[in-house]
């Protein structure tokens, strides 16, 4: 379901693809949540450059509170971050497989559904636009396994114990039908 406006405990959500001025509030997001580990501007605007239909937003009063980002690959088979984290030299809008680079949401609208709100925005979008995507794959750590992804109708590839040096991943995909 593609939903502009939704209303969610009161709150008025609009979906709608970034823009170069919400990176701050992008930026904002990401470091409360990945700390050192977050995205620079400069990676932030290479990847909306790459495939701005996959980078989306969830907006309360026209600020984003979330965000999603992605790409359109080929790849079937990697172990680590660094064999895949220049995005935009995998990125092909011809690939079957949308990879799901980062979901974030501001910490206060964390647990209330904006991360699966974004998640069928994004899948809904590139159900219309692309429908040879075969398949959505993303790398979880592993907290969020059951509570997020599998509850989204993930399921689980492949363990990464060495995706990156500070945790491993998990390697989680869904099928089409997505939806």
């Amino acid at each position: 379901m593609h939903a502009k406006h939704q209303r969610t405990d009161l709150v008025s959500l609009n979906f709608r693809g970034a823009k170069i001025h919400d990176l701050p509030d992008i930026m904002h997001i990401e470091k409360s949540i990945e700390g050192d580990h977050a995205a620079n501007r400069h990676t932030l605007v290479d990847r909306l450059n790459m495939f701005s239909d996959g980078f989306r937003v969830v907006t309360t009063n026209q600020t984003p509170v979330g965000y999603i980002e992605s790409c359109v690959w080929n790849i079937h088979s990697f172990d680590r971050y660094e064999e895949i984290c220049q995005f935009s030299k995998f990125h092909s809008s011809n690939g079957t497989i949308l990879f799901i680079i980062f979901i974030g949401v501001e910490i206060v609208f964390q647990n209330m559904g904006f991360g699966s709100l974004l998640l069928n925005d994004l899948i809904s979008i590139v159900n219309r636009q692309m429908p040879h995507i075969q398949r959505i794959q993303l790398v979880s750590k592993e907290q969020y396994v059951d509570t997020f992804y599998k509850k989204n109708g993930f399921t689980l590839v492949k363990r990464l114990p060495d995706y990156l040096p500070e945790y491993g991943g998990v390697l989680m995909e869904k099928c089409f039908p997505f939806l």
